[in-house]
């Protein structure tokens, strides 16, 4: 198969999936773009709380910090939607 016919099934299948999909409603995307919000968030967070442990010595007022924000974190988790 040459370029030329590779690139003319890409087109084709471009085109074909293009008529298939439809714009979200409002509801749909506001759905869409909370979930990544939250994940972006998530993942952000983790790797704040893996840096900081990495730069952490853990004299005892550090890891007091690092447990408190922890359980700040643990509760409002589990507080989030009550």
């Amino acid at each position: 198969m040459s370029y030329v016919e590779k690139f003319k099934n890409f087109v084709t299948e471009s085109k074909r999936v293009l008529r298939v999909t439809k714009k979200p409603t409002k509801e749909e995307y506001l759905t869409i773009s909370k979930v990544s919000a939250i994940g972006i968030l998530i993942i952000g967070f983790m790797g704040f709380l893996l840096h900081f442990i990495k730069e952490v010595t853990f004299d005892s007022y550090k890891l007091l910090i690092l447990v408190g924000l922890s359980i700040v974190v643990i509760l409002g988790f589990t507080f989030w939607k009550r």
